[in-house]
């Protein structure tokens, strides 16, 4: 199931929009800007599981939380997984913490949330940049939006 999760953040560059404008050695800056009510459509396309009865993202100011309530392959029960999500920019990289992750009340171990961690932050950065001359320099999560802005270097910046 969160694999599914981590692969929604896919869709993401189709829902953002993105702002460029010019600095003065010629480079780029790059922002894309996504709402709270698109990336929880988003994420809902992207998991399109006919399992999957209830989901909501909520963004706070710094972090996400994520909550799924899905029917078990089995048909007998219900699971309910949540967790926090937490971004920053890592030497010029997208850096995510996935904390506080619970699959019906039992703890998930780390070694499970870290790999999401990797996961997320390389499909969230390569969502938001399409170009390996761009460097990641500020992401802000608020309670309305998601923003990640981008230094793209032009040949007049590379000098």
């Amino acid at each position: 199931m969160m694999l599914v999760v981590v692969t929604a953040f896919a869709l993401l560059a189709g829902a953002c929009s993105i702002d460029v404008e010019r600095n003065e050695d010629g480079s780029l800056q790059l922002t894309t800007v996504l709402t709270e009510e698109s990336l929880a459509n988003e994420i809902a396309k992207g998991i399109d599981d006919p399992n999957v009865n209830y989901m909501t993202v909520d963004m706070k100011d710094g972090y996400a939380l994520v909550e799924i309530e899905a029917d078990r392959e089995s048909g007998f029960g219900v699971d309910n997984i949540s967790f926090r999500v937490d971004l920053f920019v890592d030497n010029g990289h997208l850096g995510v913490n996935v904390t506080n992750a619970v699959w019906n009340e039992i703890p998930i171990p780390q070694e499970l949330t870290d790999i999401w961690n990797e996961e997320l932050a390389a499909q969230l950065e390569a969502d938001a940049k399409e170009d390996p001359d761009s460097t990641l320099v500020a992401v802000e999560l608020t309670e309305n939006d998601l923003t990640m802005e981008f230094r793209h270097e032009t040949e007049e910046s590379k000098g």
